[in-house]
């Protein structure tokens, strides 16, 4: 049996907690836009959605969790943060750290 890596020799991750437009209604829908939002930058991996909580927000948003990798951090926080202009945003950044119980912790104090 193979040796587990070590803690230190892992990768390391971010994990960025989203507010998600009313228009994206199902997990689906949110990859199929965050891989269209995320295809400018050249990321080393995919984001990986984490958590998806539907109509979470009193005014019908939903909110979520993906995670990346520490080099493609700066990238895409940038990119989900500051919206374009004339685009109208779907799915902006609200909060991220190194650990997801945080995160979690965060978005649950909007609701």
């Amino acid at each position: 049996m193979a040796k587990r890596l070590s803690k230190a020799l892992r990768g390391k991750r971010r994990w960025i907690g989203l507010i998600i437009s009313k228009d994206i209604a199902s997990r689906t829908q949110l990859a199929t836009e965050l891989t269209q939002i995320l295809s400018v930058l050249d990321l080393s991996n995919k984001p990986r959605i984490m958590d998806f909580n539907l109509n979470q927000i009193s005014d019908g948003r939903s909110t979520g969790i993906i995670e990346v990798k520490l080099s493609d951090y700066g990238a895409v926080r940038d990119l989900l943060t500051t919206p374009k202009l004339g685009v109208k945003s779907v799915i902006s950044s609200y909060t991220s750290s190194g650990k997801i119980k945080l995160v979690r912790e965060r978005l649950s104090e909007i609701v």
